[in-house]
């Protein structure tokens, strides 16, 4: 299986990398740019269809190393769903127009249901790592559906909230889709190992473009589809048969989101600022309002995402 791995994260890259010159000519056919405003740190239109170019690479190739199995049918049809909202919102964007975040969130929610109606959920926690051993706690069917649809729907948001600064979302889920290759690969999980070593070469092939100075955006399609890939590789992969061990190993390994995405939320709640509203209280924005350039935040936040990975790795070998 190793050979398999390397080949299906390889074919990724060079799949993803020989699409992104395609996708950057549709952006600017379409006008599909992101046009530097306001809070914006670039100074000349983006193309905004990276996402893309990773969801098609990502798709062919899982598809061709593992057919028409259940978790790559998820990625395929709830990824398709997320572009295509992501897309839209794009096209408003592009248009210097702001698209409401209702349609987003039905359809991030109809997502992570669908997810879960294909048996992609959380089913229960076992005690095991706190001395209780053999107890296992099954959650209730609405237990579960809602604890799916906030990981899912939490992950989406959470890797579309720290694309800000080039290369960021794209290095965080390279560190993540890693770790969670590792981890699967070591339980024997060989579909998610597959699945997370595609992921992570298609953010690799994409980050090429997207490093500091970027030449080409995710967009919402593609930040959307990277955490909807990350919530469902690691639902079937560390988190599966959950202990409470696999679960912080799981948040470790998709650490620099959640920490990001939890400091705004209480930064917010004590300002009494809204959670929706847009700000610079992300941990990108407070590091370069201290005088980081946009390449050093990225490079310590890299760093940052190292660490909790390693972090993860020894939990889960303790």
């Amino acid at each position: 299986m190793l050979f398999t791995y390397i080949v299906s994260g390889l074919s990724t890259f060079f799949i993803v990398y020989l699409l992104m010159p395609v996708a950057n000519w549709m952006a600017w056919k379409t006008k599909l740019l992101d046009i530097p405003k306001g809070r914006k740190g670039h100074s000349r239109p983006m193309p905004l269809s990276g996402g893309l170019a990773m969801f098609v690479g990502l798709l062919i190739v899982t598809t061709f190393f593992a057919g028409a199995q259940k978790s790559v049918a998820v990625l395929a049809v709830g990824g398709a769903m997320l572009v295509g909202i992501g897309w839209i919102d794009d096209t408003f964007k592009s248009r210097q127009k702001d698209f409401p975040a209702l349609p987003k969130l039905l359809v991030q929610l109809l997502v992570a249901v669908f997810t879960f109606m294909l048996d992609i959920r959380f089913r229960g926690i076992s005690l095991s790592w706190i001395g209780e051993e053999g107890a296992y706690i099954s959650f209730p069917l609405l237990v579960s559906l809602l604890a799916t649809v906030l990981w899912i729907v939490g992950l989406i948001n959470m890797v579309n909230f720290l694309d800000g600064v080039d290369g960021l979302a794209a290095g965080a889920t390279v560190f993540s889709a890693v770790t969670l290759f590792f981890l699967s690969m070591v339980r024997g999980q060989e579909l998610t190992a597959l699945l997370a070593v595609a992921l992570a070469g298609a953010a690799l092939a994409f980050l090429r473009f997207n490093f500091y100075p970027a030449k080409m955006f995710m967009g919402d399609a593609g930040s959307m589809f990277l955490g909807f890939a990350l919530g469902v590789i690691s639902l079937e992969g560390t988190m599966k048969g959950a202990t409470l061990i696999s679960l912080v190993v799981t948040v470790l390994a998709l650490g620099l989101p959640v920490i990001d995405t939890i400091q705004v939320m209480v930064s917010r709640l004590l300002a009494g600022s809204p959670m929706h509203q847009a700000d610079r209280r992300h941990v990108h924005h407070r590091l370069m309002s201290r005088g980081l350039s946009a390449k050093q935040t990225v490079v310590v936040l890299y760093l940052v995402s190292f660490l909790l990975s390693a972090l993860s790795v020894f939990l889960f070998f303790l």
